[in-house]
Order: structure tokens, then sequence, then C-alpha cells
């Protein structure tokens, strides 16, 4: 018998396997880059107000399937719905070349029909957000809510991709820490993980404000009166909460660097967290410019991708302290 990531296999198993994991692997690491450079250009999209650039229609462009005269926001916003359709193609490869890549019962099996399952629901945000017309300059607190819960099901989404990746190239038996320690530290993870993912949410929201209502000036958008809009009032939130969780994850980063086999992933997540808190800083300064909110978006994408990952090495190697 011959191991392979979570399952089993027999020897008659392991040529026709061995032969497609590899390129599953590829194609599933390739899909994980793909879906970022979607979720950046579904940014791009807000911050060009071309949300309405198809009207109340999903999924044709205003009630057609082609373009005749188009606007440039009509092209962006196609355009986005082009690419996440490629997007909705390649999630359901995945679980298809997965059933005839691994065994029954893998996690690359799980993990890929579990991206497929959110790439839906992505698409059903996305479909809503239109056909309510909660895009371009609805400044309602329905947008706002639904932004958030957006961005959170993108989380989920690069999280799942990524750990298809991570349990497509795993050929290592799991081994389980000293129960105490193990616990503990994934207790941690937990809730470094529920930290990013509300400081996520609610930086989805205040990029929403900062398109919505742009300042002038750097110190404009601490000083703006109490009566005004909640998304203006709101910008103070993400910054502040954003400190704690640097803060924690410098920790998390410290305890875990102390881990063998987690050392590299931990050493990552303090990286990505004090560029994150740099690129915060400087993004205030310049008053939230577009491009910037796309590195702030993919900063913040990278850095829960490796907290994610740090997790998934922690729990499949154990945590034998080097010495």
């Amino acid at each position: 018998m011959v191991q392979a990531g979570d399952a089993t296999l027999t020897p008659g198993d392991v040529p026709a396997a061995g032969a497609l994991r590899p390129w599953f692997a590829r194609f599933a690491a390739f899909t994980l880059g793909y879906t970022l450079l979607v979720i950046m250009f579904g940014a791009w999209v807000r911050i060009s107000g071309s949300g309405a650039g198809c009207g109340d229609h999903w999924p044709t462009c205003h009630g057609e399937l082609t373009l005749r005269s188009p606007s440039q926001q009509t092209i962006i916003e196609y355009t986005h719905r082009v690419t996440s359709g490629a997007l909705g193609i390649m999630a359901l490869v995945l679980p298809l070349w997965a059933w005839r890549a691994f065994t029954p019962g893998h996690a690359a099996r799980r993990y890929s029909w579990l991206t497929f399952g959110l790439v839906c629901v992505e698409a059903a945000i996305g479909a809503g957000l239109v056909l309510r017309q909660l895009v371009a300059s609805d400044a309602s607190a329905v947008r706002a809510l639904a932004v958030a819960l957006h961005l959170g099901n993108t989380l989920l989404l690069t999280a799942s991709a990524a750990l298809t990746v991570a349990a497509a190239r795993s050929n290592a038996a799991r081994s389980v820490a000293p129960r105490a320690a193990a616990r503990f530290d994934g207790r941690l993870l937990a809730a470094l993980l529920g930290a990013l993912m509300l400081v996520s949410m609610s930086g989805a929201v205040t990029a929403l404000g900062d398109t919505l209502f742009p300042v002038r000036s750097a110190d404009a958008a601490w000083r703006e009166p109490p009566a005004d809009h909640f998304l203006v009032q709101l910008r103070v939130l993400h910054p502040v909460l954003a400190g704690l969780c640097v803060c924690f994850a410098a920790f998390v980063a410290r305890r875990f660097a102390d881990y063998f086999a987690t050392r590299p992933w931990a050493l990552l997540v303090g990286a990505l967290s004090g560029a994150q808190l740099l690129l915060g800083g400087v993004n205030i300064v310049l008053n939230a410019p577009g491009w910037l909110q796309l590195v702030h978006l993919l900063l913040a994408q990278l850095l829960w991708i490796s907290v994610v990952l740090l997790a998934w090495t922690f729990r499949r190697a154990g945590p034998p302290r080097s010495a």
C-alpha cells in the first residue's frame, strides 16, 4: 500500500494517479492566481464606477449578449463578467479533474468542490448587486453590507483554492502535535483568521466610502462632521482594527517561527503584516488612490492565504520545536 495525501492507494492506482496529479497541482495553482486577478478586476470595477456599465441586466449586458457602441464603463463591466465566467469554468474543471486524479476522501477533492461552490456564491452575490442596482453611486447600508459579505466570500474562496493546491502537492502523512500545544496554537490561528476576516470586511466598507466620498487632504478624512454619511464616519474603524490585527499577527508569527515546519510561513506572515500596516498609512496620506487600493487588496489576500497555509502546515506537520 502507498500513502498519498489523505488517502491510501493500491499499487494499481498509483500509475494513473501519478500522471494526473502534478498537472492538477499546476492547474490548481494557476486557478488560484487567476482568481486573484479576477478579484482585483472586480475592485477596479468599483473604483472606476463601472458597476452599472451593463445596466440592471445580468448575465446579459443591457439585455444583449454583444456590445454595440459600448462606453468605457460598459467595457470594464462586461470584461469583468467574461473573466468571471472563465473562472467559473476553471472552478468546475477542478473537482472533475480531482475526481480522476485522487482517491475518495482525499483533501484535494473536498477543497476543489468547495472552491467551485464558493465561485458560484461569488457569482450570485455579484448578480444580486447588479440586479438590485447596488452599484455605481449607491451609498446605502445594504450595499455596504453586501460589499463586506462579498469580500468575506472572496477570502473563503482564495483560502479554498490555496488549500486545493496544498492538498494536491502534499505527500507527507499527517503527524499530530502534543495535545495541549496543538489545542492552544490551533486556537491562536483560528483567532487570527477571524480577525483578518473582520479587518478585511471593514476595509471593503472603507474602500467603498473612499470611492463614493473622496477626500481632498490627508487629514480631511478624520475631520468630517459627525452628521455626515455613515461611510465617512466609519473611516476611522478600519485603521484601528488593522493596527490591532497587525500586532496580533506579529505575535502569532513570532510564536510559529519557533517551529521548524511552520517557520517559512510564519516569517512571511510577519513580513506581509508589516507591509500592510505601512501601505495602509501611505493609503491614508495619499487619499486612497485607486491603484494603491488594488495593491492594498492584493497584499491583504496574500496575507490571508499565508495564514491559511500556515494553519495547514501546522495541522499537517505538527509543531515540534526547533533546537
